[in-house]
């Protein structure tokens, strides 16, 4: 009988404080124990899945699905899905200063490369040093060795200065690196032959010309393999220099052009060139450039007469400054 009591009474015990806790917690948000651990495991995956792609032997192939545009599907997958809302400003040389300096917490973000006018005592433009230290762990270059120029052009279609901007190389024996698209190797073969036949560096500019941080991770991939594939097989070349088309990057996508091997080369010196509508007058380009001097990348474009124009006398400018001109960084 006294057996039946005690267990009567523990019994009752155990219910009363039952009742006692989940009762303090009703109607309080946030309070339960199981919560918070399963809010914090969700949001600790969501966010790994979308910033830290991983790269497999798959993967690495670049074997998808892909039109004759260079575009794969993703099983569904969209390129508004892999990002997320972010505003850019058009003001680029503004917005170059802005970033720069922040913390990355978002690998998404679309990043439109620009520079400021603050400089430094070498006359090297602040966001480019600070853009080489932030993000030359990722493959991204923005800055070269002191003494040195690395001359770039963009070819993204065939205006008719390219062969005269190579008759220039050859005459001051200088070597550049030239950024091709898919179209222009399609529609130019033979200068891109003659580029690598001269010695000068061919580089990966994708195959279709798009902004890649608007791109899954597949069609990033895919961009960067078939045309590296391409000028593999008709060309007989390697390519191991990419340049993002207009200068758009993530962190994601500067992680997943690396990944696949390559050096990605943006600019530290830049001007409106590209607007072929807009003439612009040679010794105006000419004293921009001379001005703008410093160990550095710059970006011209071929499809512009007035660099074809310029080339020559801004090559000895820049050597009778001291630095040496060409394609290495």
């Amino acid at each position: 009988m006294k057996l039946k009591k005690t267990t009567a009474l523990c019994a009752l015990l155990v219910l009363t404080l039952g009742i006692t806790g989940c009762g303090s917690n009703n109607g309080k948000t946030g309070t339960g124990t199981t919560t918070t651990p399963m809010t914090s495991v969700t949001s600790t995956t969501t966010t790994t899945t979308m910033t830290s792609p991983v790269m497999t032997d798959d993967t690495m192939d670049g074997e998808y699905d892909a039109g004759k545009d260079g575009i794969v599907t993703d099983d569904g997958e969209t390129a508004d899905s892999m990002n997320t809302e972010s505003s850019v400003k058009k003001d680029e040389a503004a917005f170059a200063s802005s970033y720069i300096g922040m913390t990355a917490n978002n690998k998404e973000e679309k990043i439109c490369w620009g520079l400021g006018k603050e400089r430094d005592d070498k006359n090297r433009p602040i966001d480019a040093v600070k853009a080489e230290e932030k993000y030359a762990s990722l493959g991204g270059r923005f800055l070269t060795a002191d003494g040195r120029i690395c001359l770039t052009f963009d070819e993204g279609y065939e205006n008719g200065y390219t062969a005269a901007i190579l008759d220039t190389l050859k005459e001051k024996g200088v070597k550049a690196v030239f950024f091709v698209t898919y179209d222009y190797c399609r529609t130019a073969p033979e200068l891109v032959q003659r580029m690598i036949d001269e010695g000068h560096t061919v580089g990966n500019h994708t195959w279709s010309h798009p902004s890649l941080p608007d791109c899954t991770q597949k069609e990033v991939w895919s961009e960067v393999t078939k045309l590296h594939e391409y000028v593999k097989d008709e060309f007989g070349y390697e390519m191991t220099l990419f340049r993002f088309p207009k200068g758009e990057f993530s962190e994601r996508s500067l992680e997943d052009v690396h990944g696949l091997g390559y050096t990605s080369l943006f600019w530290s010196f830049a001007y409106a060139d590209w607007d072929t509508s807009v003439h612009t007058d040679p010794a105006e380009a000419l004293a921009k450039l001379k001005d703008s001097t410093h160990s550095g990348i710059y970006l011209l474009h071929a499809v512009s007469e007035t660099n074809a124009q310029i080339l020559a006398p801004l090559i000895d400018c820049w050597r009778s400054e001291g630095y040496e001109v060409g394609s290495e960084i």
